[in-house]
């Protein structure tokens, strides 16, 4: 549908722009008569019709130039308006002192008006046509912007909380390790119930001795590959992610291990 709507437009505007030539062409004819008539030479006679005719043509595109810059185009009328009488005064003067010729006379100034005005209109609106596409294709490209900064905000946002779980999710299982050597210290004795104190002083040393046991396996794997990443690290030793993340920043702060261009590197191994 669309391109038989451009065929139409198309074909419609070269019709009426043959239409406009045509009057224009009948009007220029006449005119330059009548002022060989009225004894200017035909060297220059021709200058007349062009600047009548011309003019509306002129003054028309004038009112489609204030039209599309929202501007008055009281004045532009008015001149299109006083020269298409011009033209056709002019021509009816021209023609034979008949009605009927005086009326033919008058049908070229006439159509070469409307004519052209038709012509103008239908350029307008394919400029309005062409500027309301231009701004909904701005308005897409503001909203594609838009999604991809959106985008990148909730990526940014998901890995700020995949952290904070991963942080949380390692400080559940150092309180359940706790709870649990507390249960096992208190069914393992039979004797007298020990203070919470020293349950709590026990648990935590227990907790010191197996994170340091840890610490050195990783200093060892480090050694052996030390390009083995975060995922690799908690594998071989049964920690999550977040706790062997933590392990390795407390190591760099010791100056046990540094990460350098082949990746990590080990200074001095860790003080028991």
């Amino acid at each position: 549908m669309q391109r038989i709507n451009h065929l139409i437009s198309l074909v419609s505007a070269l019709l009426v722009l043959f239409l406009a030539g045509s009057a224009f062409f009948l009007s220029f004819e006449s005119l330059r008569d009548l002022a060989v008539q009225i004894g200017i030479a035909k060297q220059i006679a021709w200058l007349y019709p062009a600047i009548i005719d011309g003019a509306i043509i002129v003054f028309s595109l004038s009112v489609l130039r204030a039209n599309l810059t929202r501007e008055r185009t009281m004045y532009p009328w008015v001149l299109v308006s006083g020269f298409t009488l011009l033209s056709v005064v002019l021509n009816i003067i021209h023609a034979q002192q008949e009605l009927l010729a005086q009326f033919l006379a008058a049908i070229p100034p006439i159509a070469l008006f409307l004519s052209f005005e038709l012509l103008l209109t239908q350029l307008k609106e394919t400029a309005v046509r062409l500027e309301a596409q231009n701004s909904l294709d701005e308005i897409v490209q503001e909203i594609h912007e838009k999604e991809s900064e959106l985008e990148k905000i909730v990526r940014e946002r998901s890995e700020k909380i995949e952290k904070l779980e991963g942080e949380i999710g390692r400080l559940n299982e150092q309180k359940s390790q706790l709870k649990t050597e507390i249960q096992v210290h208190s069914n393992g004795n039979s004797g007298s119930k020990p203070s919470e104190s020293d349950t709590i002083g026990r648990a935590r040393r227990q907790r010191t001795s197996k994170k340091q046991e840890a610490m050195q396996r990783l200093l060892e794997i480090i050694r052996t590959k030390p390009n083995a990443t975060l995922s690799e690290l908690a594998v071989q030793i049964g920690r999550s992610k977040s706790t062997v993340g933590g392990y390795l920043s407390e190591l760099q702060v010791a100056e046990s291990i540094d990460k350098g261009e082949f990746g990590w590197r080990v200074l001095s191994n860790m003080s028991s």
